[in-house]
């Protein structure tokens, strides 16, 4: 049998956990630009995995990194910006210099990952759980296809995907000339693991 949809009120308490989570993972980008990071409200989804891209992401290209978890949540946390949105965070992490592809990516990816350590490390703290991050994984395509191979992975059996989604502008006045780059947080739970979350705070 499904677990039953969350309420009205677990879901202001999963709102609430993806605020602090993608508050601070947003802090700790901040940290990395040298600038302001303002994150918008963040979004509850229950959503299928077939139907899940469609209303996480726009047509197009895109450039992902997901990294998945370890502790008593099952799930994946998805970094989403568009080519140019990477193109222009990837020589924020440079500092400008030259750096070959693969160096380029791999500063994306650690970026990813401490901001993931973050958001994780903040929910730790809530729950009294140790979360982790999993080895970060770069993926470049259509946003939609991207989108669905990360909701099949987490969660494969039919039914809703609870997604917590974020979106964010990151500012590095001196490094980018102004030029803002924006781009999505996704912390995409399974469903157990939604369901054990809630009962931890107490819902």
């Amino acid at each position: 049998m499904s677990p039953p949809l969350p309420s009205d009120a677990q879901l202001d308490a999963l709102r609430e956990v993806a605020n602090i989570g993608c508050g601070h993972g947003a802090n700790a980008l901040a940290r990395l630009v040298g600038g302001r990071v303002d994150l918008s409200l963040p979004e509850v989804r229950l959503t299928s995995v077939s139907e899940g891209p469609a209303l996480l992401g726009e047509d197009g290209p895109a450039v992902a990194v997901r990294l998945g978890m370890t502790g008593e949540l099952r799930g994946a946390l998805v970094l989403v910006l568009s080519p140019r949105d990477g193109e222009a965070l990837e020589s924020v992490l440079v500092r400008g210099q030259p750096a070959s592809p693969e160096e380029r990516e791999s500063a994306l990816a650690e970026a990813a990952n401490i901001i993931a350590s973050a958001c994780l490390s903040a929910i730790g703290r809530l729950t009294g759980w140790r979360l982790l991050p999993t080895v970060p994984q770069l993926e470049r395509g259509p946003v939609r296809p991207v989108l669905a191979g990360v909701l099949g992975d987490v969660q494969a059996s039919p039914g809703p995907v609870v997604v917590l989604a974020a979106r964010f502008t990151a500012a590095a006045p001196m490094s980018m000339s102004g030029t803002s780059v924006g781009g999505q947080m996704l912390l995409v739970l399974e469903r157990g693991s939604t369901q054990a979350l809630l009962a931890r705070l107490g819902l």
